[in-house]
């Protein structure tokens, strides 16, 4: 009794322990002092299969260049600072507290795509801890990297397993190999140095399952995991020779029944395990979003059945993500903030119940305002079907103003300012200038990269608001009243 008592108190505390250490919250403070005043966002990835972040944390670099953010997380995550739309990249443990120097190119900070030029944030932590999983981690990336380039050949071309017995026993020199999946630095090491085994092994998939997947372990968190994941399952669905293209069509384009779908799919050997199967269906579903040959309303109806009815809370965000992105809800009005030349709040929900055309542009950008020129026509043609909307992303709002001002009075159609919606513009892709879209009467992207006022767009116009055709009245043949 006694013993039994004392594994039943060692459970409580270790409970206790866990539950401890999610409340501790996380920790960044810094300095940004060529970013006073601005906002600072901590971007985390709780999505790994799609890649989508989240904002955990904001808050505004003051007038000496400090800031502080603050989470909370139970498990090492990968996250992001952002200023702006100039970010980094690094890992954050439970309970620890960072602090960082941050540093950029100043010119590539005032563009509106700067990583497509090399511009990111450069961090620099206050002292240097070699037990920090982002050194370590660091530390594997760049040898790893450098013997890649050096062996990549033989493995990819010459499928060389001597090359990869070299290569391997080169990384267990001075790293660990070992499977351990509660230690997140050992598993990103050996899911990482798993894509050696799927360029050497492709054609034994049976192998690559058996050592990578075949145990009870997902670990979501991890990245090297989940592009270990996504580079053995993408497509698996549709190619595997245990899942016919019957059942596929069946379950999901004359049903959708998700349990046929998932009993038929459980025929693979490799899909036993009901979380990785369902993990697998869902990353399938998604790219078959895309496939011409599936209807995409009813892999929306599966991938919602799946959100509604699992028995893996961790799929649910997966699913979300996924039906944000096929749904445009991240694109609704009340997501882009934005603000009038008088610095007013203003939103997008002002012109529902027409389709909207939006220009984005910068003030010191020759090309967009000769093409709103052209715009001034469409709007007088066309403005009774079609708002037009030009997006100013200045970074500098009192540029936008004074663009306003000196050109404001030209047009007739909204001028407004994009009031630090980088998320936004990131998620859309808008990297270069000038770009356009088109939405739809509720604030739905319908084509995101629309036709340009000088290419295109009056064909557009043309043919999805065609004239009424009138024939002139001869006053010679009045009709008689």
């Amino acid at each position: 009794m006694k013993l039994r008592l004392s594994y039943w108190i060692i459970g409580c505390l270790l409970c206790l322990v866990a539950a401890l250490q999610a409340q501790s919250p996380v920790i960044i403070t810094g300095e940004a002092p060529f970013a006073k005043n601005e906002e600072i966002r901590l971007l985390v990835f709780d999505d790994l299969l799609n890649n989508v972040p989240r904002v955990a944390a904001t808050d505004k670099i003051d007038k000496t260049g400090r800031f502080a953010l603050k989470f909370t997380t139970n498990q090492i995550k990968l996250v992001q600072l952002a200023i702006r739309n100039t970010k980094s990249e690094f890992y954050v443990a439970p309970a620890n507290t960072y602090h960082f120097a941050i540093t950029t190119d100043s010119v590539l900070f005032n563009m509106i795509n700067p990583d497509t030029y090399g511009g990111y944030l450069q961090l620099t932590p206050d002292h240097l801890d070699t037990n920090d999983i982002n050194y370590k981690l660091n530390r594997f990336n760049y040898f790893f990297n450098e013997v890649m380039n050096e062996y990549a050949f033989r493995l990819t071309y010459d499928k060389d397993v001597s090359a990869y017995d070299t290569l391997m026993a080169e990384i267990g020199s001075r790293f660990p190999l070992d499977y351990d999946p509660l230690n997140f630095y050992h598993a990103y090491i050996y899911y990482s140095c798993g894509i050696l085994d799927k360029l050497c092994f492709a054609k034994d998939p049976l192998k690559i399952y058996q050592r990578y997947f075949d145990n009870d372990y997902i670990l979501y968190n991890n990245p090297a995991y989940m592009a270990m994941f996504a580079n053995n399952y993408l497509g698996y669905l549709y190619n595997s020779k245990y899942v016919s293209k019957d059942l596929l069509t069946q379950a999901i384009n004359e049903s959708p029944d998700y349990m046929m779908l998932f009993n038929g799919v459980g025929r693979d050997p490799m899909l036993v395990n009901e979380r990785v199967r369902e993990l697998v269906i869902i990353l399938n579903l998604i790219e078959f979003y895309n496939y011409e040959e599936f209807d995409q309303g009813n892999v929306v109806k599966l991938l919602q059945y799946i959100q509604a009815t699992t028995h893996f809370p961790e799929h649910q965000i997966y699913v979300e993500n996924a039906l944000n992105t096929f749904t445009n809800k991240d694109t609704d009005y009340g997501v882009l903030k934005l603000a009038n030349e008088k610095g007013k709040k203003t939103d997008l929900k002002q012109f529902e119940g027409m389709p909207i055309y939006v220009h984005i542009f910068q003030s010191d950008c020759i090309d967009c305002i000769r093409e709103m020129m052209l715009i001034k026509d469409f709007e007088k043609k066309y403005g009774a079907n079609i708002q037009f909307i030009s997006l100013n992303v200045d970074a500098d709002v009192r540029q936008y103003e004074q663009f306003c001002k000196k050109y404001g009075q030209m047009f007739d159609w909204p001028i407004l300012y994009f009031d630090g919606s980088y998320d936004w513009l990131s998620a859309h892709g808008v990297e270069t200038l000038p770009d356009y879209m088109l939405m739809d009467a509720n604030g739905k992207i319908t084509q995101r990269y629309a036709p340009s006022p000088d290419q295109g767009l009056a064909e557009y116009l043309a043919n999805t608001f065609p004239e009424v055709e009138t024939t002139p009245q001869n006053p010679m043949f009045q009709e008689r009243k």
